[in-house]
């Protein structure tokens, strides 16, 4: 009798996580899992689900603003920077606009930007996770591809 208890928690334990790896493409989705936490730990709420999920909440809450871009169409770093160096919660986000996952972090407003070699602008610091890997503080050059900056935003968070 044990024994099939202990079969039955055990097929059920991988069922459970058969079920998470597929609805992740297989991987672990970790930028979204760490950005839901950092704005958690700031009593800020942020929906459970995929980086895109994120960016389409964010889009359409009033409690969220978009940051425009500069007049040359491009993303406005600075002002990211700056609201984030005043203590204010700002995300980056890349939304695919598809099924295929994009990308969320944190920008970090206790360092100060450095030039992207591929954005061609200074750009500032992000807390994030690439590729699964442990979060990290790095450039938001190193979280995102310069091509995508077109699908990309910035949001300050107003409450």
């Amino acid at each position: 009798m044990p024994r099939i208890k202990l079969f039955n928690i055990s097929a059920l334990l991988l069922l459970a996580g058969i079920l998470a790896a597929c609805a992740t493409g297989g991987r672990q989705l970790k930028c979204n899992i760490h950005v839901i936490d950092l704005t958690k730990q700031r009593g800020i709420y942020l929906p459970n689900t995929t980086a895109n999920g994120i960016d389409n909440y964010l889009k359409t809450s009033p409690k969220w603003q978009k940051i425009p871009r500069k007049s040359n169409g491009k993303l406005n770093h600075d002002s990211a920077y700056e609201a984030a160096r005043k203590g204010k919660t700002v995300l980056a986000t890349y939304n695919t606009g598809n099924s295929r996952n994009g990308h969320i972090v944190m920008v970090y407003g206790k360092k100060k930007p450095a030039w992207s070699n591929t954005f061609k602008a200074v750009v500032p610091y992000s807390s994030g996770s690439v590729q699964g890997k442990k979060p990290k503080i790095t450039l938001l050059s190193y979280q995102f591809r310069a091509e995508h900056e077109p699908k990309m935003n910035y949001y300050i968070y107003l409450k």
